[in-house]
């Protein structure tokens, strides 16, 4: 699979300490050479709001626009879910997924889930 970054987080990349540097190349070489497989790291689509959001609407829609996933990097460390199934981080790695490729486009804090600042978002080629 290819793995591209977008133009913001290139330009952040290199305000991220070296462990935190490393953890995101980590992640990309991993996708690149396994896709999704075995990933330590809980990795899901970013639709996981509530119905009774009174965003749910415009969320669903940026969701589907930019198939917007997350992927908690273990920033600045992993911890178990309870269920023992994942491991989950206080920083998360949004991407957009497509066919083939997915281009990485933001590092955000969660909790609380928030979606990319739209500056970091580009529409889809």
């Amino acid at each position: 699979m290819k793995v591209t970054f977008g133009k913001e987080i290139k330009k952040h990349l290199l305000n991220f300490s070296e462990q935190d540097r490393q953890k995101i190349l980590n992640f990309a070489l991993h996708v690149i050479e396994h896709g999704f497989n075995l990933l330590p790291g809980k990795n899901k689509r970013s639709d996981g709001f509530r119905n009774d959001d009174p965003l749910f609407a415009s969320k669903m829609a940026l969701v589907k626009k930019y198939n917007l996933w997350h992927y908690h990097i273990g920033i600045p460390f992993y911890t178990d879910s309870p269920s023992g199934k994942y491991k989950t981080s206080e920083y998360i790695l949004h991407y957009m997924k497509r066919d083939d490729s997915i281009e990485i486009v933001y590092l955000g804090r969660h909790p609380p889930f928030s979606f990319p600042p739209h500056s970091c978002l580009e529409p889809p080629p």
